[in-house]
Order: structure tokens, then C-alpha cells, then sequence
């Protein structure tokens, strides 16, 4: 399942070809990069997957950007300080995406990855329809630059306009880059044309990438995890993911204090809960607060894998809005999202797909998008899920809550503000889409939030 049919359709393809989930999640992936190029991206900033394979210990892909050689974070701006580092060639941090998925699919994938790429390049070379959340962004995004840099503008607003929602939108140089991924692996974006046309695009525009920085900086490691009740969630680093805040929080909520589901004594412990861990990360929190427009999925496979994947552009849509001449490549804009932590200069963001698993053998995978509110949407659909018994899609449709961070500040849907009597309204959209995957003995439950269209597929 995922924001888009096309994309929801190649992942069923790869599983009703003999796939496994991450097969699936990758075939996703490069469908999501042609078919929702506002929120992520071959050149985007990067992001993990959670997987649990159908017998084991859930593992995390960690494809979370580096800092570039020729930048030190500290030398122009605070941690996640709104800059000059936001757009353009400055922001642009060394594409992680094609190196995270191609990890994955190495490591757990079971089709040749021409096929898994295969719908994607058919999609990029033969177009898609545009749908209204894609017709919204390039309108937001013209509106913005006042029509963008001319390699996008050729690509995205072909008759001088942004287009409308139900006209067709093709990429024929994003399928030639694609079919060159397919052939050449993670080889084609470590060196070569594609790597010689990014740093081309970037420093022409005065950011520091060069070649040195494609490096292959992908960890595929045991997943993190956090026990809740009776149940254990598993996902990727707390260091730089935001399972930092999820974690956390989960650890710090009180039951005995949460009262009725979605109640004022809810609000509280869960809001309290989240504002301390939001605390405890806020040498990360400035960052966090730039980190938005991700896309999120989950599959699962009939052997009983479960994938969780979260990737993005980065703090705007479009990314930088740069593109790599001769590649349809669109290029992110994840710069503005390094901090100086513990661990030295490192990229931080909010991406938390993770996998819940109860001690009845239900599990789930999940994840959200969102930005800073990622954490809130998943930690209360954990709660939901594990102390109330509800379902995975009756907790993403029940009223969302979060907490800024660094100011604390209770953020919700109407609904739970007047549970709470005050705090800062925001509208569904604010939130941004969660979805997941239940599986019990017996079934497989797709879980969509009802206030955004999505994109459900099963192979036959």
C-alpha cells in the first residue's frame, strides 16, 4: 500500500512474480520516485526500512544521507536552523536513496532487480495522471519560484503552467536513468554519468557536492526496539531516526495514567510523554523541525515478511527543486536537516517505520509521514493498538495529537483540543498520511488513513 495505485500495483507485481516483501517495497519504491516526485526521489536524501522476515529478528536499512566532504554544518548555521541551506544547490546532501533500496533488495530481495525496477521505468517512460495532491504541489512549487529552474519546468510544467489534476505526466529521462540503475546496480550511482551530471547540477549552483561524496554509507543492522506492555516495537536508530522520539516516549508513558481511549487524561499522558522525549533529543529538535514531505509504506509477502519504508526529499517539496541535466533526476534538499550531535555532524530526521509485534503473534508494520509529527501518529497508534486493542486503522483514523518540539506546545485536530482545553489547532492535513499492514493467523488487514488517498494493491 502506498500514496499512490501505481505504485501500490508494481509492489503487487513483484509479490504475485514470487517476491519477497522487500522485493515488493523496492518495486514500490522506484514506482513512488516517478509518481511522487514531491515528496521522494532517485536523488532524494535518503531514509530506512524496517524489516521483519518471517522468521528472525526484525532488521533495519539505515540509508539516512552523510555530510558532504567540502561541508562542516557548523561553519553557516545553528542545528536545523532555517538558511540559506534550505533549496538550491546548498541543500543538497549526497543522494541515498538508490544506494538504500539496492542494499535491501541485495540482502533480502529474491527477483532480478531489472524486473522489481521494471513497472517504474514503464510508468516514467509512458506517463502517469497527474492526481490532485501532485497538482497541488507543483502549483505550491511554482508559486514558490515562480515557475522553478528551467530542467524542471521543462519536466513538470511542459506547456508553461503547472499542470492539471487527470493530465498525463511522462519522464522519458528519468526511465533512461532508471534503466541504467536496473543494468548497472548501485554501481551507477557511486560513479560515472549519472554522478558526473549531479555535481554538475549542484555546484553550478554553489553547493559542495563532488563525486568523493558517493559513497556507499548504507548499515543494515538489527533493528532497535522497545518493549510497550506486551508488545515489542522495532525500527530503526534512535540516534538519527525518529524512533529517537518514539522509543522514548513509549517508554515514558504511564498506563495506569492514560484513562479512556482519546479522554483528557489520554491527552495528557500521552502529550507529556512526548514532550519529554521530544526533551531528551534537543540537540536534534531544530533539525527535526525542518524535516517534512516524506512519502511512507508498508508490504508483506505470503511467507509472512512485513516491510515498513519512510524515504523523502528532504524539508521542501521538490527537494531542491535542482535537477541533473540529461536525468530527469529531481535532487533533495536535505542539507538543512545536518545537526551537531553526540555522534558528531550527522543528518536527523523524524522517519520512523517501524514493525509492532504482540505476544499473540499479530504483527504490524507501520509508519507515517509528517515531519515532527511522525512520532505523535505512530506512538498513539501503538497505544491504540496494545493498551486499547483497537485496530491499526481505527487509531490512524481516530483524532491525531503531537507536541512541538523544543516548545512543548500540545498540537491536535479540534477534537482532542477541546478534550484538552487548549493548545494549537491543526488541520488532518497537518499530519500528513500514516499506513500499515496488520497480520494475524488468518489474515492480512491493509490500515489507511481516511483522510488521504492511497493506494491498496493484493497479488492474485
Amino acid at each position: 500500500m502506498a500514496a499512490h495505485p501505481a505504485a501500490a500495483d508494481a509492489g503487487a507485481g513483484a509479490l504475485a512474480a514470487g517476491g519477497s516483501a522487500v522485493d515488493a517495497a523496492v518495486a514500490t519504491a522506484f514506482a513512488l520516485c516517478v509518481v511522487d516526485p514531491a515528496n521522494c526521489g532517485v536523488g532524494g536524501y535518503g531514509g530506512f526500512l524496517t524489516y521483519a522476515p518471517p522468521a528472525g529478528a526484525p532488521v533495519a536499512v539505515d540509508f539516512n544521507t552523510w555530510v558532504p566532504e567540502r561541508l562542516d554544518p557548523r561553519d553557516f548555521r545553528l542545528p536545523g536552523e532555517t538558511s540559506e541551506f534550505v533549496d538550491g544547490g546548498p541543500s543538497v546532501a549526497p543522494p541515498a536513496v538508490v544506494a538504500g533500496l539496492l542494499a535491501a533488495h541485495e540482502r533480502f530481495g529474491r527477483l532480478p532487480l531489472a524486473e522489481v525496477a521494471g513497472p517504474a521505468i514503464r510508468v516514467a517512460a509512458d506517463g502517469f495522471t497527474v492526481g490532485g495532491d501532485l497538482a497541488r504541489a507543483l502549483v505550491e512549487h511554482w508559486e514558490r519560484t515562480g515557475g522553478g529552474e528551467p530542467r524542471f519546468a521543462s519536466i513538470f510544467y511542459p506547456q508553461g503552467r503547472p499542470p492539471e489534476a487527470g493530465s498525463i505526466l511522462a519522464q522519458p529521462d528519468l526511465a533512461g536513468t532508471l534503466e541504467t540503475i536496473a543494468a548497472r546496480g548501485a554501481a551507477a550511482f557511486s560513479a560515472g554519468p549519472i554522478v558526473e551530471a549531479v555535481c554538475e547540477a549542484v555546484q553550478a549552483d554553489a553547493g559542495f557536492l563532488t563525486s568523493a561524496d558517493f559513497r556507499t554509507a548504507v548499515a543494515v543492522a538489527p533493528a532497535g526496539s522497545v518493549a510497550f506492555e506486551s508488545a515489542v516495537v522495532s525500527g530503526p536508530s534512535r540516534e538519527t531516526s525518529g524512533a529517537g522520539v518514539l522509543f522514548a516516549a513509549l517508554e515514558g508513558v504511564a498506563p495506569e495514567r492514560l484513562g479512556a481511549n482519546r479522554d483528557a487524561a489520554y491527552v495528557a499522558e500521552i502529550s507529556r510523554a512526548l514532550g519529554a522525549a521530544w526533551q531528551e533529543r534537543t540537540d536534534a529538535a531544530r533539525a527535526a523541525l525542518q524535516a517534512r514531505h516524506t512519502s511512507s509504506f508498508c508490504t508483506a509477502d505470503a511467507d509472512g515478511g512485513l516491510v515498513a519504508l519512510t524515504f523523502t526529499h528532504g524539508s521542501l517539496l521538490f527537494g531542491s527543486g535542482l535537477v541533473a541535466p540529461g536525468t530527469g533526476v529531481v535532487l533533495n534538499a536535505g542539507a538543512n536537516l545536518f545537526a551537531t550531535t553526540t555522534g558528531g555532524p550527522l543528518a536527523v530526521t523524524n522517519m520512523c517505520p517501524v514493525v509492532l509485534e504482540q505476544d499473540d503473534g499479530t504483527r504490524h508494520a507501520l509508519g507515517g509521514t509528517g515531519g515532527p509529527r511522525i512520532p505523535g501518529i505512530l506512538l498513539t497508534a501503538v497505544v491504540d493498538v496494545v493498551h486499547y486493542e483497537s485496530t491499526l486503522g481505527a487509531a490512524f483514523a481516530a483524532p491525531h495529537l503531537s507536541v512541538r518540539p523544543l516548545a512543548g506546545t500540545l498540537e491536535a485536530e479540534p477534537e482532542l483540543l477541546e478534550v484538552a482545553g487548549g493548545g494549537q489547532p491543526l488541520g488532518s492535513g497537518d499530519f500528513g498520511p500514516a499506513s500499515g499492514i496488520t497480520r494475524t493467523a488468518d489474515e492480512l488487514l491493509p490500515a489507511i488513513d481516511p483522510r488521504f488517498d492511497s493506494g491498496v494493491a493484493f497479488a492474485s
